[in-house]
């Protein structure tokens, strides 16, 4: 339809259009702003029931997960929905049921919403390898990994556990996953290689820009460690990191990271006294080193997962 309109311009196309429907068209409206709901959680159905979304990383579920899904599915005769962002919404559920639900849910690994990491909420991936004959590298099995290395680059900078981006992954440029419409958009364009576009925003109602061609998946951290630092320090107001990237413009975003040579030494927010003992500092210290971590991220990691852990019954 896109080259038919290319080809005839809007004009002639409504009008035709207009011939077979029979009726002219109303002139176009005013939308209100488009907001972004995940419907995830618990909320009101409308009818006296309610519905619960549920987070599932790239779309994926698989044993106790899968299992305690199709228990609870068949025992409670509810229907599902699926999401446009690869998670499941389960309808029909009698006020009553809210409590077993949630705990069967918790114990079957699908955690409650403040207990996913909110780069993982709007993250999603396409199957690419080993499913796709079009992949040129990986998206699914690769975005978990990524998304530790941003919520890293995160903690490095100094951005806190709350914030976050709308990151995409694809395996190829057809770009199944909506890289193009996402804050930060990895898209495959060769063996452990990716295009990275820039210029989302949180509610996905603008297009992304190309910034980069080719940057090996090693080097990632060399390209937004400087974005993300630069976002956390110049931003304006309440501003997401795509329109941050949009206001400064390509052309200063390729020399932020060009000219890039680490972060100040004056720029650590982090005051936080994790341990009173010099020798538990001193091991976390080693250990963050041979993780190629701050002992801040360690800490939090490991706080973060205990919490996890105790919602999930373990």
């Amino acid at each position: 339809m896109k080259y038919l309109i290319s080809s005839w311009g809007i004009d002639k196309f409504r009008t035709v259009v207009e011939r077979y429907y029979g009726k002219k068209f109303e002139p176009c409206q005013e939308l209100p702003e488009w907001d972004f709901k995940s419907s995830l959680g618990w909320h009101e159905q409308g009818d006296g029931g309610l519905f619960c979304g549920l987070h599932v990383d790239n779309g994926r579920v698989k044993g106790a997960m899968k299992t305690t899904l199709r228990e609870n599915i068949e025992k409670y005769n509810l229907n599902v929905r699926i999401t446009p962002n690869q998670n499941i919404i389960l309808c029909d559920i009698g006020q009553v049921w809210k409590r077993p639900i949630t705990t069967a849910l918790a114990q079957g690994g699908l955690l409650q919403l403040r207990y996913v990491d909110p780069l993982n909420l709007t993250a999603m991936a396409c199957p690419a390898f080993p499913l796709c004959p079009l992949a040129i590298t990986e998206a699914e099995r690769g975005i978990p990994n990524i998304l530790r290395r941003v919520r890293a680059l995160f903690e490095k900078v100094g951005l806190k556990y709350n914030e976050s981006v709308v990151v995409r992954l694809t395996g190829c440029p057809n770009g199944c996953a909506r890289p193009y419409m996402a804050e930060l958009g990895l898209v495959g364009d060769g063996p452990n290689s990716n295009q990275i576009w820039l210029g989302g925003n949180p509610n996905q109602t603008s297009l992304a820009k190309q910034f980069k061609d080719k940057v090996k998946l090693q080097d990632l951290e060399k390209v937004l460690k400087p974005l993300f630092f630069y976002w956390k320090c110049r931003r304006l107001s309440k501003e997401s990191f795509g329109d941050f990237t949009i206001r400064l413009g390509t052309e200063k975003l390729h020399e932020m990271v060009d000219k890039w040579e680490g972060i100040p030494l004056t720029a650590s927010r982090y005051n936080l006294k994790l341990f009173s003992n010099k020798e538990t500092c001193e091991a976390m210290d080693a250990l963050a080193r041979h993780e190629d971590k701050s002992s801040h991220q360690l800490a939090m990691e490991a706080i973060r997962n205990y919490v996890a852990s105790q919602q999930n019954g373990k």
